[in-house]
């Protein structure tokens, strides 16, 4: 089975370490960060859209819109 929980752990402290580099002033650092944890929320979407049914790899086809399947939208 196809975990999401720990890509999205690691986007988390991706994040924190992110927050700190840049309260730091470690700009650079805190632009590596950013760019970890977009890659581990990606990695965590795709595990859910594994468990919904969906792929479970990177396709060339379009990413579904984030309002998908919202009503009214």
């Amino acid at each position: 089975m196809i975990d999401y929980s720990y890509p999205c752990m690691m986007a988390e402290r991706a994040l924190k370490d992110l927050h700190n580099a840049a309260i730091e002033g470690r700009i650079n650092d805190a632009k590596e960060h950013a760019m970890a944890a977009l890659a581990e929320v990606r990695l965590t979407y795709q595990a859910l859209r594994h468990m919904q049914g969906g792929i479970s790899h990177f396709s060339d086809t379009a990413t579904p819109a984030l309002t998908e399947g919202v009503p009214g939208r």
